[in-house]
């Protein structure tokens, strides 16, 4: 990262520094500082290495370089010193500050009191970590085009998905901060290089196709879809046996490693390539089925939503599903499919992925119901409308609750599926998991990561069916990292809006199978009892997911309040 700081000499900067700033200042120029932080960090000073011995005082830079802001010292504090009190942290933090900016000779780090930040230009130029975020983004969103190729050459950078590679400070905190964030990054670029060789074979590039995909493998060795991509990439270049190898290379990988065999979905692509290679006929990329919308991105104050649109109709619908999060994942299911396309018949549809979720912004941890607002209204705003009718399924439901009673010029109003109105138990509100049960949860699916965990419970009617069950695996694999699931899960059970349900003045409809295991029924009879003139309607069925069971009659009760509703509105 290359960055100019409007400096300040101190009482006693380095020699080496000494003399950078010396011959700087008879040139008029100010001094830069240049920050390495893909592997361990590295920090010049117009150029020339600058030892700073102090690892929190990498850490510190580390850390304001990352999150690209202002930032509370008492986060920096947490992170840096856990088990310090606020007095003693804030001296550390002090003191800390004042040494880096005294062996770099500038006033790199600023600050007031409550926060730090790096100080002058720093904060405005990317950061090389950034850049690969930037880049991979652009190749997300955009197609194919000249310019893309150094957005791809930088993503193939055998560092791109580094982040502080062989550096750890011995703090928990801090050192789980890290592990998430390098998780995130590279699932980042790792969803980058694969949209890039979609793209990439849909125009011919198979051996820059080949090429990308064989660098997604690397990073996410055990996914099917990189591998996939890579027997395009090789049957579009005509070489079956190459085709073959990579095959049998992945199923026996597959087999010693989780002790399963190749999915359906792969098994089709192995025989998509084989026919093509043989043919020596150029072979389609793996795109989403039935002519996938366009993902389009939001920006937030802490990164890009990501969502999909359908429909053209004079109502707004936006959908917001629960925990686990995926628009293409989610589109590549055919009955979730066929959701969106019927209703994209009467309304217009978005379906988004929340921040930390899917294919939006995952360098984020805030999973918290003012932070779904705040990407919901991101949304509202990029699509230019002035009121919604909001979708909350599970999750998704408290965020359309607490959206419409704090956006109530907004809002056309409600309907809640399978939702709750808190995430975790208490005297009051009986009927929600105990922290307890999310711990069990957590580490259930952390150490079924990769599998069809909880699947009986979200979707009973599919619990047996090996499709069904590869795809969710997949949806779950593809919502989050596994290391980002306690903070997930953590967040959801914290979430409570009860006291925003009397404030809610909207048509309400609460739809919710009888037999489901994840809400208990007494919960949406609360939301009913509690929402000013809401509409209950309970569903025969055991399934949580909307897209599993009887989702015909689920579909009829939304189309029918929502065309009675805006009747009702309409009479004079």
């Amino acid at each position: 990262m290359k960055i100019a700081v409007t400096a300040a000499k101190l009482d006693a900067p380095s020699v080496a520094v000494s003399r950078a700033m010396d011959a700087m200042a008879s040139a008029n120029e100010m001094p830069s500082l240049e920050l390495g932080i893909q592997r361990y960090p590295e920090v010049r000073v117009d150029g020339q290495p600058v030892a700073i011995k102090l690892k929190r005082g990498l850490a510190l830079l580390a850390l304001l370089s990352e999150f690209g802001r202002k930032v509370a010292r008492a986060q920096l504090i947490d992170l840096l010193w856990p088990d310090a009190t606020a007095e003693i942290g804030r001296a550390r933090l002090r003191r800390l500050a004042h040494e880096v900016n005294q062996v770099l000779g500038m006033n790199a780090v600023a600050g007031d009191h409550d926060s730090l930040w790096l100080s002058g230009g720093a904060a405005s130029l990317p950061s090389d970590v950034e850049r690969v975020r930037r880049a991979a983004r652009q190749l997300v969103a955009d197609s194919i085009h000249p310019q893309s190729r150094e957005s791809v050459e930088l993503l193939l950078a055998a560092g791109a998905h580094q982040i502080l590679d062989g550096f750890d400070l011995g703090v928990e905190t801090f050192d789980a901060w890290l592990s998430r964030r390098r998780a995130e990054q590279q699932q980042l670029v790792a969803r980058a290089l694969q949209r890039a060789a979609e793209q990439l074979l849909a125009v011919g590039q198979a051996v820059l196709a080949e090429e990308v995909a064989s660098r997604l493998t690397t990073l996410e060795p055990l996914a099917d879809s990189g591998h996939a991509l890579l027997l395009a990439a090789l049957a579009q270049l005509g070489d079956l046996a190459a085709v073959e190898g990579r095959y049998f290379a992945f199923a026996e990988l597959l087999r010693s490693e989780l002790g399963v065999r190749p999915s359906p979905t792969f098994e089709l692509s192995y025989a998509e390539a084989r026919r093509a290679a043989a043919a020596d006929a150029p072979v389609l990329t793996e795109r989403p089925p039935s002519g996938a919308p366009r993902i389009l991105f939001a920006d937030t104050s802490d990164g890009a939503v990501a969502y999909l649109e359908l429909g053209s109709g004079p109502q707004t619908l936006v959908i917001l599903f629960g925990l686990w999060s995926h628009v293409e994942v989610s589109w590549e299911e055919p009955t979730i499919r066929s959701i969106l396309l019927r209703l994209a018949q009467r309304y217009r549809v978005v379906l988004m992925d929340r921040r930390g979720t899917g294919v939006s912004e995952r360098l984020v941890l805030d999973q918290s119901v003012p932070a779904g607002v705040e990407d919901l209204d991101a949304v509202r705003r990029t699509l230019g409308v002035d009121r919604l009718w909001l979708f909350g399924n599970s999750a998704g439901g408290l965020i359309a609750i607490e959206y419409a009673a704090t956006h109530p010029d907004a809002v056309e109003g409600l309907v809640l599926y399978a939702t709750s109105a808190k995430g975790c138990w208490s005297p009051d509100f009986p009927w929600a998991p105990t922290a307890e049960q999310f711990d069990t949860w957590a580490a259930r699916l952390q150490s079924g990561w990769g599998g069809a965990t909880s699947l009986e419970k979200f979707a009973p009617s599919q619990a047996s069916d090996p499709v069904a069950q590869e795809w969710w695996a997949r949806l779950l694999r593809q919502a989050m990292s596994r290391n980002s699931l306690p903070t997930l899960l953590r967040e959801a059970s914290r979430m409570d809006v009860r006291h925003r349900l009397a404030q809610l003045r909207f048509p309400t409809l609460v739809l919710q199978r009888e037999g489901d295991r994840v809400v208990r029924p007494e919960i949406p009879r609360y939301l009913a009892q509690h929402i000013p003139g809401a509409r209950l309607t309970m569903l025969p069925g055991d399934d949580h997911n909307l897209w599993a069971g009887d989702v015909g009659s689920v579909l009829d009760r939304v189309e029918a309040f929502i065309a009675s509703s805006a009747e009702r509105h309409s009479r004079p």
